[in-house]
């Protein structure tokens, strides 16, 4: 029987591309990610065949880059929103002459990991979502 889907790239490139990824992110901060995970995603389609049809990844980096951008400027203003709307509304709580404060502070930090939580989930669905709109058959 023949087959008619398979994966063929070898263990030293995948060592390799998972390297150069890792290393976008580490030695940069995560400012060259976008380029980093565009070459892992190239190479994983380049060496893809679905139903014997080769997949191509023509998404680009600098587009991803600029994506990106918009997160690391909204994305401490809306924490910011998200901590100031919490002592708005939980305020009086937090360190006031009849509150508990140990109850009302260790709420912030449980919410902050919460909304990271949802957010990095999030963010993971809207970038699997950008990879497989860019991804195409050759």
């Amino acid at each position: 029987m023949e087959k008619v889907s398979e994966f063929n790239g070898g263990l030293i490139g995948w060592v390799w591309v998972n390297f150069v990824y890792m290393a976008s992110i580490i030695f940069s901060a995560g400012l060259l990610m976008p380029f980093g995970l565009c070459y892992r995603e190239r190479w994983i389609t380049k060496h893809t065949i679905i139903m014997g049809k080769q997949l191509e990844f023509y998404g680009s980096g600098t587009t991803l880059f600029l994506r990106k951008f918009l997160f690391i400027i909204f994305g401490p203003i809306l924490i910011g929103l998200a901590m100031g709307l919490f002592f708005i509304l939980f305020g009086d709580y937090v360190g006031g002459d009849d509150s508990i404060p140990f109850v009302g502070m260790a709420l912030v930090p449980f919410l902050t990991l919460l909304f990271f939580a949802f957010f990095t989930a999030w963010l993971a669905r809207r970038m699997k979502k950008w990879i497989v709109r860019y991804t195409r058959f050759a």
